[in-house]
């Protein structure tokens, strides 16, 4: 069943809408497809155009109704599903590709090395991802983008084992005191990157 509760914020007051299925959360999703973030836009985040990270949290404040956060937990706790909004684009030849890198984790070097795989925060932050996709135009403000497709993500077994792979390589190197020496070279799925690049 859905709940919602009223939370007041410096940034205004949001309905923060609890859910208690993974089917509640994907309808609500897919309730979205077709709108443009300036239908859903009800804080106006988008007019400050500079703003980083403002389509995610136009979906978060003004269509999931929860306050804008860097927690270290998936958006979704009560679900454990990590919430990802991402453009993607149209190729001359036809076909669709990701726009740009998806950001899954932020590492904290100091922490992360204490960890195993299934224990550490990119797996507890996103082992099940909803992921709203949106279609990026040349030319088209950002306000009318729309969104084109939302599901729930997990990832497959033959996939995981090259991600468990990769985590290891970059912990490894952490460990050994080499994280300034973290390159995209080193894995094939993750790539351990500043966070600006």
């Amino acid at each position: 069943m859905l709940q919602k509760n009223t939370i007041t914020t410096t940034e205004g007051v949001y309905e923060n809408m609890r859910y208690s299925t993974e089917e509640e959360l994907l309808e609500k999703a897919k309730a979205a497809e077709g709108k443009t973030f300036g239908e859903i836009d009800s804080t106006d985040r988008l007019a400050n155009k500079r703003a980083k990270g403002g389509l995610g949290q136009v979906i978060e404040e003004s269509y999931f109704g929860y306050e804008v956060n860097s927690k270290a937990d998936p958006d979704f706790e009560d679900l454990n599903i990590e919430l990802k909004v991402t453009p993607i684009k149209r190729n001359k030849n036809g076909t669709i590709s990701a726009k740009e890198r998806l950001v899954l984790n932020i590492i904290n070097y100091m922490e992360e090395v204490h960890y195993h795989f299934y224990n550490s925060s990119f797996w507890r932050k996103n082992n099940k991802l909803l992921l709203m996709f949106y279609e990026w135009l040349p030319g088209v403000d950002r306000k009318d983008y729309k969104i084109v497709k939302s599901i729930l993500f997990t990832y497959p077994e033959e996939d995981l084992e090259v991600i468990k792979e990769d985590w290891e390589t970059i912990v490894s190197k952490i460990r050994a005191g080499k994280a300034h020496e973290l390159s995209e070279a080193d894995t094939n799925y993750l790539g351990a990157c500043p966070k600006g690049s």
